[in-house]
């Protein structure tokens, strides 16, 4: 701005010197530049004090911002720490804990299972005992004088009720089924009220199971079921009554015995096996 100002002078100075002007005109007009200069220098000088200042507040701020920032992401990792501490705090209290019911669970689980054991043996001994008590009725019946027989025939010695299963169970073992059968059938019979009745019974559906005799297997399978409902042959009668009922073409019986097995006995291995015959499409 200053050259143009200076050549417009130069360019200018001869038409004023044609025009007359005084060369006092001139200097002053010169002055009158030089004055506009170190107005312009010190607008200069203004400026780039206040960019400096700005500068530096701005630097001062973001200092500032820094420091606010570096304080809250220090709290704020504070709080974090503090609140993961209280979490494995409390896990590791509820570990100690879960572990100390553990403990006592297993501690009720040994004594239900001794329990158990206890229950069973004592259940084994009233079974002793209560064919003891039948062997002893029996004797007794024996020892008492018989009355006299007009027939002739030679009067058969009472068998006691372990006497009697021992042979039947001989009989069945060694092949003997219709004997076995009898012999079965005469405990049920005679001593029905002991605990080894119901396994007599099942002997008598298994035996009729395994000769193909599929009504007196349902039969002896159903009285089994009526007669000793707490059985631990119930699972076993439950099934091969199903199975015999699906043999004879009675499939919506069948069907029913076999979800009675699967509901109320659903781990036992039985639960798991379809019947020997699929129903007819």
């Amino acid at each position: 701005m200053v050259r143009r100002l200076l050549i417009f002078v130069l360019i200018a100075s001869p038409a004023l010197c044609a025009a007359d002007k005084t060369t006092e005109t001139m200097l002053e007009l010169l002055r009158d530049v030089g004055g506009l200069q170190e107005q312009i220098k010190a607008l200069q000088r203004s400026l780039e004090g206040k960019l400096a200042d700005l500068s530096q507040a701005g630097a001062e701020q973001a200092r500032i911002a820094a420091e606010q920032t570096n304080k809250s992401m220090a709290a704020l990792s504070d709080s974090v720490q503090k609140s993961l501490q209280g979490q494995q705090d409390q896990q590791a209290k509820t570990m100690e804990a879960v572990a100390a019911v553990g403990s006592q669970v297993q501690a009720v689980s040994d004594q239900l299972s001794t329990m158990r054991q206890a229950l069973n043996d004592l259940t084994s001994a009233m079974s002793r005992v209560t064919t003891q008590i039948n062997d002893l009725t029996t004797a007794v019946k024996s020892a008492q004088p018989a009355k006299p027989d007009t027939s002739g025939a030679t009067p058969q010695p009472e068998i006691s009720a372990t006497d009697l299963l021992a042979n039947a169970e001989g009989d069945r073992l060694g092949g003997k089924l219709d004997l076995a059968l009898q012999e079965y059938n005469d405990y049920v019979t005679k001593f029905g009220n002991t605990p080894q009745a119901s396994d007599a019974q099942y002997y008598i559906g298994s035996i009729h199971y395994s000769s193909q005799e599929w009504d007196e297997a349902v039969k002896a399978f159903t009285t089994l079921l009526a007669t000793y409902p707490d059985s631990k042959r119930t699972p076993e009668s439950l099934y091969y009554k199903a199975d015999s009922l699906a043999k004879l073409g009675r499939w919506p019986e069948a069907n029913d015995t076999l979800k009675d097995l699967h509901t109320r006995f659903p781990d036992n291995p039985l639960s798991k096996q379809g019947l020997t015959v699929k129903p007819p499409r």
